[in-house]
């Protein structure tokens, strides 16, 4: 895939559809071909309105078409579209004024802004007539710039991204390259498109003709019902609760039928998945795929439909290109790497990641098997340390107790006394004490068979699904383990027992 020829690939396609259902279900659907033409209107539109190569669109809006029109008129001019997170809060003329001068925007294109009549302010669906490029708009001169993101990654603060054309690219190739898809596939998207995952799927679906379905959370199963997909990107949590839904309302069907009859595969990764969930698609004939990367390098690997291995997150795309620290961390050397740096992040951040050398540290700690599998053994900066100065890496011992039986989520922490570890866990039945106490004598045994330094001394039960409660929750659907923490803090009440069990949450 390149830019240089995008537009040319989808103005010649008129059998495949970008779809869009809003959150009341309404459907609206153009071809590849029809988007090309309002994608022109709007690139004369903005030249009209002074948007120049290099100017910055600022966006925060909803997955909708416009969106995806507002993206490709940025590339086809040479803007750079700077995609915002729904944090950024556009409640009077005065914020808008300070977000366009903040970040020297030409326009800002975003939902539910208090900002009718305002020049260089406008929203997704408006007509661009009237409205001129903001005076404090400037034009970035970064070579090879294509986009600005932010990600929270696992901290839940938010850095700015650069992300790069050639990057871009150089992904997408590699993606088509491992995974069919083409003419007769559909993608559904209910991700925001500020996340940039999702907008390299648009690029890719674009490219190869292939369809593009958006639709928001909340009617997300719905849609695949109804548009049956063909593959799907999406986070664990996701996932999980597809096959909640599936046990509860899936009627004795099987799970290829309830996810529409279509689907080829399913992609995860963005956080860690339990390995019973990627057995349970397996087991019912439908490939749920783990795969890593980050938006700073790309991705990295991932399991194909030929090559993969549950427990492993498959096998790196360019072994040639990837270096082990003897900690175990992963460091990357691309000549094209998906990003060219942040912005609006610590300059201490910046240096531990874009390193001097040119090579970008993952913060990830891995480990190949014999077979070249990658197996994750955990982030680095979430190592805990202990009182004795080891460290140990909480998704190593989570791996071991969530075999328990009873036991649905179990997240590692630890403890505010002696500097020893602790389990937050929510139980398959949250309100049954046998069931706890089950999981309480599975939590002895495992004890036993872990190393001393890597034994559990207490257990808060929860009632709340930890890899969906917002409590837990980064703005990315990623698990805070700050805040896991700070909860079993609070709730950590021993008992005295061998192992003690604090408060189970109401």
């Amino acid at each position: 895939m390149n830019f240089d020829e995008l537009t040319s690939r989808y103005a010649g396609t008129s059998t495949a559809s970008v779809i869009s259902i809003d959150t009341a279900g309404r459907r609206t659907a153009v071809s590849h071909a029809e988007l090309a033409v309002l994608v022109s209107q709007r690139v004369d539109a903005l030249r009209a309105a002074g948007v120049l190569p290099g100017h910055v669109i600022g966006i925060r809006a909803r997955n909708s078409i416009d969106w995806v029109i507002w993206d490709l008129a940025a590339v086809e001019i040479g803007a750079v579209l700077q995609a915002f997170p729904d944090e950024l809060q556009l409640s009077t003329v005065s914020t808008v004024d300070s977000v366009l001068a903040e970040h020297g925007l030409a326009l800002l294109v975003a939902d539910g802004m208090e900002a009718a009549g305002h020049l260089s302010a406008l929203a997704p669906d408006e007509r661009v007539a009237g409205h001129a490029v903001a005076a404090s708009a400037r034009r970035v001169e970064i070579d090879g710039l294509h986009s600005m993101v932010y990600s929270s990654g696992t901290s839940g603060k938010l850095k700015g991204l650069r992300i790069s054309r050639k990057g871009t690219e150089y992904v997408i190739g590699r993606f088509m390259a491992c995974f069919p898809v083409g003419r007769g596939d559909s993608h559904l998207i209910f991700l925001p498109l500020a996340n940039y995952q999702q907008r390299l799927s648009v690029y890719c679906c674009l490219w190869t003709g292939a369809d593009i379905v958006f639709a928001p959370y909340q009617r997300v199963f719905a849609a695949i019902k109804a548009e049956r997909p063909t593959f799907l990107i999406g986070p664990p949590v996701f996932y999980d609760t597809l096959l909640q839904l599936f046990s509860k309302t899936g009627g004795g069907q099987p799970l290829s039928e309830f996810l529409g009859g279509r689907m080829h595969f399913m992609i995860t990764g963005m956080a860690p998945i339990r390995r019973s969930t990627v057995d349970a698609f397996r087991a019912a004939g439908v490939e749920l795929l783990e795969a890593y990367g980050m938006t700073e390098s790309g991705m990295i690997a991932w399991n194909t439909l030929p090559e993969h291995r549950s427990g492993s997150v498959g096998k790196l795309i360019d072994p040639e290109m990837v270096e082990f620290q003897p900690d175990g961390e992963l460091i990357i050397r691309r000549p094209h790497p998906l990003s060219l740096g942040y912005f609006e992040a610590d300059a201490d951040v910046a240096q531990e990641t874009f390193r001097p050398d040119g090579t970008i540290a993952t913060g990830d700690i891995g480990a190949l098997d014999a077979d070249g599998f990658l197996t994750l053994v955990g982030r680095k900066k979430d190592a805990i340390p202990l009182g004795s100065g080891r460290k140990v890496h909480p998704a190593e011992i989570e791996a071991v107790l969530a075999a328990i039986e009873g036991v649905a989520e179990v997240v590692v922490v630890s403890t505010p006394e002696l500097n020893r570890l602790g389990a937050l866990v929510l139980p398959a039945v949250p309100g049954d004490e046998l069931v706890r106490q089950r999981i309480r004598e599975g939590v002895a045994a495992a004890n036993r068979r872990l190393e001393s330094y890597q034994r559990i001394a207490s257990v808060v039960f929860t009632k709340q699904p930890l890899q969906s409660d917002p409590r837990f929750m980064t703005k990315n659907m990623k698990l805070s383990r700050p805040a896991a923490t700070a909860y079993f803090a609070e709730r950590c009440a021993p008992t005295g027992q061998s192992v003690r069990t604090g408060a189970v949450d109401n």
